[in-house]
């Protein structure tokens, strides 16, 4: 939980596409998600990890631990999502439990791995822009974009709170641990239970002292804040060369793989 509230925000400001067009990257992150999920084969959204990964870790220079965890919970959705598809199947069985019919499939491991491998190019994918680019510059496209400005608010109020409340939520969990919580099984759910209540009752309190703080600053119901100049029109011919590289590289690959799975049917 640490490394979310220490770190994600020093890196986003501090990477070697931090001051790179926004637009840029938020075409390049688009584009990628959308080859990733048009794919039938699990190769394509592996090749869209990869170049991600590798924009991430050696052109960004966003370190590695940091990225695999930032990874890991998603990956570990996608491998409990991958072994149930991977039994409910349909297909040639090659193993089976033993009761109800159940059993792994050649046609379930090759959905699994196929939905395995666009979490892993679809997570990579948003987390180079998310991970290469400040939050508020990103709230300054949904103003380029005409986003309702409701939705633009609730947005950045909801990511600055996010952070505030994972402290808060640390500091009492470690207040419990240092006054014997979590030591059985009846502990830890009565330590979890009063946790839950209290991060309740603090987002309670919270919202409305920072209404309060707004409204003795003048809130009329918008939130103003600074916006980067960044425009499409200002994307660099190299920006868009690398891009439509990219693509046509994808749309290729696609092309050529077709369906292909890496488990032989």
């Amino acid at each position: 939980m640490s490394i979310f509230e220490d770190t994600l925000d020093h890196y986003t400001m501090h990477n070697e596409l931090t001051e790179n067009n926004i637009y840029s990257k938020l075409i390049f992150a688009l584009l990628a998600i959308l080859l990733n999920l048009i794919t039938g084969s699990p190769i394509v959204p592996l090749i869209i990890f990869l170049i991600c990964s590798f924009l991430i870790l050696f052109v960004a220079k966003i370190p590695l631990r940091f990225y695999v965890t930032f990874m890991a919970i998603p990956i570990g959705f996608a491998v409990l999502s991958g072994i149930f598809l991977a039994f409910l199947g349909t297909g040639e069985q090659i193993w089976s439990l033993g009761f109800f019919g159940i059993g792994l499939t050649k046609g379930g491991i090759n959905q699994a791995l196929l939905v395995f491998a666009r979490v892993l190019g679809g997570v990579a994918a948003l987390g180079f822009l998310i991970l290469t680019t400040p939050m508020n510059r990103i709230f300054a496209v949904f103003h380029d974009l005409h986003v309702p400005a409701i939705i633009t608010d609730l947005a950045i109020l909801m990511y600055r709170y996010i952070f505030l409340f994972l402290d808060v939520t640390a500091t009492m969990y470690n207040s419990q641990r240092t006054r014997l919580g979590y030591h059985n099984y009846m502990s830890w759910m009565n330590c979890l239970a009063s946790l839950a209540g209290m991060v309740f009752i603090r987002t309670w309190e919270q919202g409305e002292i920072s209404y309060k703080a707004l409204a003795s600053r003048g809130y009329n119901g918008r939130l103003n804040m600074i916006r980067e100049g960044d425009s499409i029109s200002d994307m660099s011919i190299k920006d868009w060369l690398l891009i439509i590289i990219f693509v046509v590289v994808i749309a290729v690959a696609i092309y050529c793989l077709g369906t292909a799975n890496l488990y032989p049917v």
